[in-house]
């Protein structure tokens, strides 16, 4: 038992402790968004149900000796990997889509490491019950999860600050040779006398059980991706649209992982009738703060509400998934299906969302879809339960549908990419001398400009005529002056622009991945001299589209950059205050 559980919690450390090691190194390539997160957890549930899908075909297809025979041989090829140094081939040269790149660069820097380190927990859990048919299996689910957890909350307070990102990635790789001797020996304890037979034959003995019906295997599957879908749509909520903060997008996934040890653990934290409740107040809250005062709420609150929204959340999807587990005969399967929706979760918010929806949608969107599966789960519970359930539904889906009718408001574009989503929004009526066309990202304002044209080349917001940049800028006398400006937003800096000075803004992101030639607004009367031009290039602070302003010699001001929306759609961005 000791052997089993120690091979587990170490599989699982391991699991979870490369991602923030790997996102780390990669982090500073491709802008340091949170997408870069997304994108990763896309990859480590991908790679997860790869590794269920072997442990479940080599438990119920190979015989036990065999099964042990092909994963030693796995586990020893996977040492070829180390260390786990992402190669600087990799970068991006910034005419690719950052996803697929990333998830190119995850798969040959710990490809075979993850895959190998994702069986552990399914196929040890089947070693264990053909060794010990009477034992508690589902507690060593319960374990890995706690091992998982382990390694997020140590991350950023014991390894992170000490430790340098190249040490931790060759004391990983030291770790990971233990734990290949580790599962080796475990493998080989498996088969020890009485125990050396096919493993689906010995975790099948003691429990003769009907097998799990469609039903249950639709209910393994949407419960898991739900929950997978949360977490990704909460991550992205609370970095994109409540703050910017280094490791913020790690808490999510350590909620989700509590949910998982509560329910797994088997002492019944998770009891329907005590969660429903608490469930649609949180649901509705949730849905209530998307648009409230516009949708932007002090972060000492916003966080801890999605936090304990997710929790809530995951507590349902997980608590009904642990009450429909199987017998383990069925335990590789239970948990192929439980993988398969965590992968379809992550894929539907990480790569079809990005692709479909021009914002985010998906969290809303969820925010129904969790309440519509409580009204089928408590369908037989008092009448007076479904009746609060489906006004729940009603009552999220008026403020869901009031959130996507604020963002459409007035907004003259609405695009997203990998990046994140970006709004054009104009503010004010045409007439009024104050109006001005405002750059969104997020609910975070990214810059604005007057839409009066005689008021079009004058400073705003962080820049104005008497912010520290500007004074900066006045003080060095004299034309000719080159100015790099990294972050484009709505190009702010380049009214300060005098005869003769060239101004190069660096954006990392081209929305929608085309390349445009930003367009200026000269005085009336002025000839076009200016000469812009886009390039790509890759610099040291991950910046990748380059755009040169070269002030025109008659005129001391060059006008900000076009505001109307196919330059905001293509061209601009918002990682950083608009410039």
């Amino acid at each position: 038992m000791t052997l089993y559980a120690l091979t587990i919690f170490t599989s699982a450390f391991l699991l979870f402790l490369v991602q923030p090691i790997i996102a780390k190194q990669i982090l500073p390539w491709f802008g340091g968004s949170a997408a870069v997160w997304t994108t990763c957890l896309v990859f480590f549930q991908s790679l997860l149900l790869a590794g269920y899908a072997y442990s479940d075909w080599t438990t119920r297809k190979l015989a036990a000796r065999r099964q042990v025979a092909l994963h030693v041989v796995l586990l020893a090829a996977s040492l070829v990997s180390l260390p786990i140094i992402a190669g600087t081939d990799w970068k991006p040269a910034g005419d690719e889509d950052p996803t697929w790149r990333i998830l190119g660069l995850l798969g040959v820097t710990i490809g075979l490491p993850y895959f190998l380190l994702s069986t552990t927990g399914p196929l040890v859990q089947a070693w264990f019950a053909r060794t010990f048919p009477a034992g508690t299996v589902y507690r060593l689910f319960a374990l890995s999860n706690f091992g998982s957890l382990l390694a997020l909350i140590s991350y950023p307070f014991v390894f992170e600050p000490w430790i340098t990102t190249a040490a931790q990635s060759w004391g990983w790789s030291a770790a990971y040779v233990a734990f290949v001797a580790l599962c080796a020996v475990s493998a080989a304890y498996s088969l020890r006398g009485r125990n050396a037979v096919d493993a689906h034959e010995a975790v099948t003995v003691p429990n003769e059980v009907p097998p799990p019906g469609p039903r249950d295997y639709v209910a393994w599957l949407l419960l898991s991706a739900m929950g997978a879908l949360m977490l990704l749509a909460v991550t992205n909520h609370i970095t994109q649209d409540v703050a910017s903060v280094p490791f913020l997008w790690i808490l999510p996934l350590m909620v989700y992982l509590v949910t998982f040890i509560l329910c797994f653990e088997g002492r019944g934290w998770y009891q329907r009738r005590i969660f429903i409740g608490p469930l649609l107040v949180i649901v509705c809250a949730l849905a209530w703060a998307l648009h409230e005062e516009r949708g932007i709420m002090d972060i000492k609150e916003a966080v801890p509400l999605s936090l304990v929204g997710l929790f809530v959340m995951c507590m349902f999807f997980h608590g009904e998934l642990a009450a429909g587990k199987p017998a383990p005969r069925y335990l590789t399967s239970f948990y192929l299906m439980v993988s398969l929706g965590g992968a379809l979760g992550g894929i539907a918010v990480g790569l079809v969302a990005v692709k479909v929806f021009n914002t985010y949608y998906e969290f809303g969107v969820g925010l129904v879809v969790t309440l519509l599966i409580a009204a089928f789960v408590t369908r037989l519970m008092h009448s007076a339960v479904p009746m609060l359930v489906l006004a729940a539904v009603g009552f999220t889906g008026y403020h869901v549908y009031a959130y996507i009718g604020y963002l459409a408001k007035d907004t003259r574009v609405m695009t997203r990419n990998f990046y994140g989503t970006l709004r054009v929004k104009d503010i004010g009526a045409d007439d009024e001398k104050d109006a001005v066309r405002r750059l969104m990202h997020g609910v975070i304002m990214h810059g604005e400009q007057y839409r009066a044209p005689e008021r079009r080349g004058e400073p705003t917001t962080y820049y104005g005529a008497t912010s520290g940049i500007a004074r900066a800028i006045k003080a060095l006398d004299g034309s000719g002056m080159r100015v790099g400006v990294v972050g484009l937003g709505t190009g702010t800096l380049a009214v300060f622009g005098r005869p003769g000075d060239i101004y190069r803004f660096y954006e990392n992101q081209p929305a929608g991945g085309g390349r445009r030639e930003p367009r200026v607004h000269l005085s009336r009367g002025q000839r076009r001299e200016d000469r812009a031009r886009t390039g790509r290039r890759t610099a040291r602070h991950g910046a990748r589209a380059a755009a040169e302003l070269r002030c025109p010699r008659d005129r001391r001001v060059l006008e900000r950059l076009d505001p109307g929306p196919s330059h905001h759609a293509r061209g601009t961005g918002g990682l950083s205050p608009t410039r």
